[in-house]
């Protein structure tokens, strides 16, 4: 069975709904626009996964790279948005 077709996806589970409290409402003693930016960079990561996953069901192989080039310098820059607002970290981070 591929991928797709799993119908156990644990990853969704644990997320809060969208427009629940841990979106529109963080922590006491957040950083307000850092929490704002990260949401703005989650959408984003979020919207370029649908149009990637969409361009794979059409078939379409330029559209699939294209898509996953943006997808992942967009999931760099939310990652570099989580580090900052846990650790205040400003340092790319190496990946291997």
């Amino acid at each position: 069975m591929s991928f797709r077709h799993r119908p156990n996806r644990q990853f969704d589970k644990t997320l809060p709904e969208m427009g629940t409290d841990e979106w529109s409402n963080p922590a006491p003693g957040a950083d307000a626009q850092a929490m704002h930016g990260l949401h703005v960079a989650s959408q984003n990561v979020l919207r370029l996964a649908t149009q990637t996953y969409n361009a794979a069901a059409r078939g379409d192989e330029a559209a699939v790279h294209a898509a996953r080039a943006s997808l992942e310098q967009q999931l760099g820059l939310t990652t570099r948005l989580i580090d900052e607002l846990l650790s205040g970290d400003t340092d790319p981070r190496t990946m291997h």
